[in-house]
């Protein structure tokens, strides 16, 4: 004879709903998506352009890397773009403009 359907489950096979598995359960919620992101693989001017985020020692490391790409023949734009600060988004007017760049970019110095 089967076991009644009103058996509890046990609790350790119940999902958690510490993360989103809820909310696919239940009525999803709209999330905002970004538009997709394109990149070039490979630029239409052999140059290369920098950007700095502005953490410890970054511009150095930066300026360091101008100069070895230099001695190897490689063009860099000689001014090396600033953000305000790594914990912020690029402001909308220099992403466009990075946009139009058609070397390569090389963002930031990371941990």
């Amino acid at each position: 004879m089967s076991k009644p359907m009103t058996e509890k489950l046990p609790a350790k096979q119940l999902m958690s709903c510490g993360d989103v598995t809820c909310e696919v359960l239940v009525n999803p919620i709209p999330r905002p998506e970004s538009d997709p992101i394109r990149i070039t693989l490979k630029p239409k001017l052999p140059r290369v352009t920098f950007l700095d985020h502005k953490k410890p020692n970054s511009l150095a490391i930066l300026q360091f890397a101008q100069q070895i790409l230099r001695q190897r023949g490689i063009e860099v734009r000689e001014e090396i773009l600033q953000k305000n600060d790594a914990g912020t988004p690029m402001p909308a007017a220099l992403l466009a403009s990075l946009s139009q760049e058609p070397g390569l970019v090389l963002c930031g110095v990371s941990d």
